[in-house]
């Protein structure tokens, strides 16, 4: 017996692909306390980054913003919660591509 769920788009294709493939294309350090930062991958036509950030190491308030745009992840200061907002604790980005 299998279980599990299904969607169908406007024109009857299945759209739910269960956990999205991405394909790792780097890892940026970021140390406590860092607020400035700008990356740039070489990718495919067609893609774009996008990131996670990993377990960090604590307890520190929010103080940077993290944005993918096209090719390139940029860091800059923040000062409030919200979205895009995360704290300026010691942790990884784990970049990868996808569709854009």
């Amino acid at each position: 017996m299998a279980f599990g769920i299904q969607t169908w788009g406007a024109n009857g294709a299945p759209n739910n692909y269960g956990i999205k493939p991405v394909s790792v294309v780097g890892r940026i350090p970021l140390n406590e306390g860092q607020t400035s930062g700008n990356w740039s991958f070489t990718i495919p036509a067609g893609m774009k980054v996008g990131f996670a950030v990993s377990l960090d190491k604590g307890a520190v308030s929010v103080g940077r913003r993290i944005v993918a745009n096209g090719n390139t992840i940029t860091l800059s200061a923040a000062s409030s919660v919200g979205v895009g907002n995360y704290p300026a604790s010691e942790c990884e980005l784990i970049v990868f591509m996808e569709k854009a």
